[in-house]
């Protein structure tokens, strides 16, 4: 494979005329992006990314795994590298969780990717941010001397169930017996 890191850049969202709505417009660009990087098209590889842009939310690299273009073609090795070259060239977002999982989403340019993760379960939910929150978070980075192309949101928590869970479960003693 033939690619300098140099190569890689994620469109800012203001590039883009119009927000990507379907899988095929998100798969199109990924495209664009491994054939402007000259990354080789592999079957593996445009199964993975086809895969990803009919996801809304992350997905986990046994989730990839199970895919029904993917499947039984190669092993999770294999699958886990090219997931991590798509991170570096800007296509894949990696979201981790506080379980130490992996998790991966299509990094398509004018998505809005806020997320509310669970710190028990792991489970994901979309987190949909009011614009001037996404304004105000710009102003207040500018305030610091950090300029945002984009904004990518994870806030932590937990779900309903496990705050349930939670609550139920008694306080462990800081005496151990």
């Amino acid at each position: 494979m033939n690619f300098a890191k140099n190569n890689f850049r994620r469109p800012r969202c203001n590039e883009m005329a119009t927000t990507m709505k379907t899988a095929e417009e998100r798969l199109r660009w990924a495209l664009e992006i491994c054939r402007n990087a000259q990354m080789r098209a592999t079957p593996v590889r445009e199964a993975i990314l086809f895969f990803l842009a009919t996801q809304r939310l992350p997905v986990s690299l046994e989730t990839v795994s199970r895919s029904e273009k993917i499947h039984g073609r190669c092993n999770a090795t294999t699958i886990y590298r090219t997931l991590m070259m798509f991170k570096e060239a800007g296509i894949v977002r990696l979201v981790g969780t506080p379980q130490k999982a992996s998790y991966f989403l299509l990094n398509a340019p004018g998505q809005k990717n806020h997320f509310l993760i669970c710190r028990r379960c792991g489970c994901t939910t979309e987190l949909p941010l009011p614009e001037s929150m996404c304004k105000s978070i710009s102003q207040i980075a500018a305030a610091q001397g950090f300029s945002t192309a984009e904004q990518d949101c994870e806030v932590y928590g937990y779900c309903q169930t496990c705050h349930t869970v939670r609550q139920k479960e008694t306080a462990p003693s800081k005496l151990s017996v």
